[in-house]
């Protein structure tokens, strides 16, 4: 509506504004042709009054004697200027303004004098002694002179005549200055009027848009959006559209489609729900409910879904990159559940309500969002320092050395708590509360949930790998860890040799019972469940239409022509700038087949994308380092003139920019050294509809358990993977089509949908009757002793 505001007045101001000037000119015009018609007209008519007399005295005055006369005939000083010529030209004698008949042309006054015809013309002068001359004159009549360089006079030359000879000329002459003044005075009231006609229309405009358009705009996407909801009644729609009739019978009946369309969408999901193989986000949603029953979904993560940041002068909500969102938010909107995450976006606190709470997504208003607020010491410690110096490259074997500082781990405790205190008390009211916590920020959470609302169903999930039990041992606080997350009712991670270390790891440090055929914990008459969820990417069923197909293509040669990159077969890589992605091996390898192929070169490119990640840790300031000057090495070694081997991008790229990369590359490299399960290999192979391209995969992460037609590779074998990209390079389009179809199938089967689904369901299915018994006998035993 803003925009349109803007248009219809800029539309509104361009019209009036050119309307106006047009008529303000041709206003002016027609005053200066009647002002110089006036001016003709009279100096004429006082000529024609002159030339008898002049003529009869013409032969009998002497030269020195003409100046008298025709100060006689000149009787007052605003009359014409008079000059009075022989045949030859020669000035006889003037009155008036005298020097400007030296400096005017002589054109009219030898036209005159040949044909012995009466001529007149407007002259300019820019001469200085016009100007005395004019203030001389001017003493007498002050309205004559106006002191500008440049002047405006009008001539008018009539023949005298003696008999039919033609004997002199008598030249009249007039400053028309005031023409000009006359010209700038319309103008300037012009200019005014065109002013206030435009202020006028803008207030009149913006008011008539706000209180006949706005109004009802407003009021119809109220009721379309609580149609869309299912809260609004059809009949609705004529009433919000009184002010638009036009549009009211279309959008009435737009409703009633869309509200038949959602009912049967939501009959043939219920129908679908038992049977179907594909999962879906409308499919996972009418699960969810069936799940939840009358319960209620609280989700704990880090990173949050909506972040409000600061861009320039204006404020824009950003989705960050995150499976976790794609296969959390239809559970969330079809319960009404709540989602709590840090507040880390810049603007973020301006769009929050007195409880930092506000309703997502910002244009279908769902579910709720609760932001907790941490301090820069409570980032550094908890975030960068605990879980990311500490836990990270702990649960990584990439053969970094974790730092755990106590300082760190006081602050870990605390941020758990100040999220445990927002969830509690967002649960408050909750007959049946559902959490689940992401990953291993919030290792502590599921205790304190547990201890503060001991009927709540609690699942975490934890998104890194979890080492061997002798590894996990060097955490100085592996029990509080361990303790803490064995209060969760479903413990969940990629593979089933995490689930098998973590078992072996609480075997080594708690006194409970584990059940390694049934993969459970039993503590402290709490019983909790561990599982594998391989967790996984999107996956749209839609087919493109023919235009998008075509305009991504088109933005993909772009996007590679704006890289430099023609004519070429393009390898790709797509990270976070981590150590435990071995972007170094990859370039390594990189640089090996080029130097074992020369062939290649100018054939072949490879992209790095790395987006920045952690950026105040050393440690991947120091990888970011040795990033660089490996890139600047290659490519100062291989490059020419018109190709460069190695093109590096440190930014955060869109989903819809990643989708042109993956449609491009022929090879995706993902060489991660270690791995939980690496989402990039399988949003790769959702991204090609087309049935090519090689995925090249490392064998430590998780994604190669399951992608086994994937070109499997130890990424610290710099040779083996060179050989394999050479391989990839030469495979025949068969075995590609082939491979990517076994693979897809496989996404698709196993989608991000289908692992919330398996979550949820598990988490549902916990019986919390015994345990709640445990909690109130024991409580019991505590107030009788």
């Amino acid at each position: 509506m803003k925009l349109f505001r803007l248009r219809l007045v800029a539309a509104l101001l361009f019209g009036i504004i050119l309307v106006s000037v047009a008529f303000t000119y041709f206003d002016a015009l027609a005053h200066r042709h009647a002002l110089r018609s006036d001016l003709e007209r009279r100096t004429q008519w006082f000529g024609n009054s002159l030339q008898p007399q002049i003529e009869d005295q013409f032969a009998t005055i002497p030269k020195d004697a003409w100046p008298q006369v025709l100060e006689r005939l000149r009787r007052h000083s605003d009359q014409p200027s008079l000059a009075v010529f022989d045949s030859h030209g020669t000035l006889l004698g003037s009155a008036g303004v005298f020097l400007p008949f030296r400096e005017l042309p002589t054109a009219i006054l030898t036209h005159t004098l040949t044909t012995g015809k009466e001529t007149s013309a407007f002259v300019r002068t820019t001469d200085a002694q016009s100007d005395l001359a004019i203030k001389a004159d001017a003493q007498d009549n002050p309205q004559t002179g106006n002191g500008d360089t440049v002047h405006l006079w009008y001539q008018d030359a009539i023949p005298l005549h003696d008999g039919d000879r033609t004997v002199g000329t008598l030249l009249m002459l007039v400053n028309a200055d005031y023409i000009h003044t006359e010209w700038v005075d319309v103008w300037r009231r012009g200019s005014l009027r065109i002013v206030s006609i435009v202020l006028l229309v803008v207030v009149v405009t913006l008011f008539m848009v706000h209180w006949f358009m706005q109004g009802p705009v407003n009021r119809a996407t109220a009721w379309l959006r609580r149609l869309r909801h299912g809260e609004g009644e059809i009949d609705e729609g004529a009433r919000e559209f009184t002010d638009l009739l036009p549009l009211a019978k279309e959008v009435t009946s737009l409703a009633e489609n869309l509200t038949r369309a959602r009912a049967a969408a939501e009959s043939e999901a219920r129908l679908r729900n038992a049977s179907e193989r594909l999962w879906t986000a409308d499919r996972l949603a009418v699960h969810a409910r069936g799940c939840l029953g009358e319960g209620k979904l609280f989700v704990v993560s880090n990173r949050e879904p909506y972040m409000h940041v600061r861009q320039g002068k204006s404020t824009e909500c950003i989705v960050p990159p995150s499976g976790v969102v794609t296969a959390i938010e239809p559970i969330l909107q079809a319960c009404e559940g709540t989602w709590i995450a840090h507040g880390s976006g810049s603007d973020d606190a301006a769009f929050v309500d007195a409880h930092d709470r506000l309703r997502v997504p910002p244009d279908d208003m769902r579910y709720t969002l609760r932001r907790v607020w941490l301090s820069a010491d409570e980032e550094a410690g908890y975030y960068e320092g605990f879980s990311n110096e500490g836990l990270w490259p702990l649960c990584h074997i990439a053969h970094t050395r974790p730092i755990f500082r106590e300082s760190d781990w006081n602050i870990y405790q605390s941020v758990n708590e100040k999220f445990a205190e927002a969830l509690v008390e967002e649960m408050r009211g909750v007959a049946h509360p559902v959490v689940l916590v992401q990953d291993y920020h919030f290792a502590l959470l599921p205790k304190m949930i547990k201890r503060l609302r001991p009927d709540a169903r609690v699942a975490i999930f934890w998104h890194i790998p979890w080492p061997n039990a002798d590894a996990f041992a060097i955490c100085p606080w592996q029990v509080e860890i361990v303790d803490g997350l064995v209060a969760a009712d479903v413990i969940g991670f990629h593979l089933q040799s995490h689930c098998n270390n973590f078992l072996d790891t609480v075997d080594h440090v708690l006194e409970a019972r584990t059940d390694w055929e049934h993969f459970s914990i039993r503590r402290k008459g709490h019983h909790s469940s561990v599982r594998p969820y391989p967790i996984s990417v999107a996956w749209d069923e839609h087919e493109p239409s023919n235009e998008s197909v075509i305009d991504a293509e088109i933005e993909t040669e772009k996007l590679l022509r704006d890289l430099g990159i023609e004519n070429q077969q393009l390898l790709l890589g797509v990270d976070r700038m981590d150590y435990t992605k071995g972007i170094v091996e990859r370039l390594l390898a990189f640089e090996h087949l080029l130097t074992e192929c020369p062939w290649y070169i100018e054939q072949i490119a490879l992209v790095q994308i790395a987006s920045p990640s952690r950026t105040r840790i050393p440690s991947y300031i120091s990888l970011r380092l040795q990033v660089e000057e490996t890139v600047e090495r290659i490519n100062r070694r291989f490059q020419t003139s018109r190709w460069k081997p190695v093109i590096l991008i440190q930014r955060q790229c869109s989903h819809e920019e990643l989708a042109h990369y993956y449609k491009a590359a022929s090879i995706c490299l993902v060489t991660s050294l270690h791995d939980g399960m690496n989402l990039v290999a399988k949003e790769y192979i959702a991204s090609r509809r087309d049935c090519d391209g090689v995925l090249i995969l490392s064998r430590f992460t998780g994604a190669a358990h399951e992608l086994r037609d994937a070109l499997l590779v130890n990424p610290y074998d710099i040779q083996q993977v060179s050989e394999t990209m050479q391989s990839g390079l030469e495979m025949s389009h068969a075995d590609r089509r082939l491979r990517m179809e076994r693979m897809r199938l496989h996404i698709k089967e196993n989608n991000i949908y289908l692992w919330a689904s398996n979550i949820l369901t598990d988490l549902c299915a916990v019986r919390l009757e015994d345990e709640l018994l445990s909690v109130a006998l024991n409580r019991s035993h505590r107030k009788l002793a």
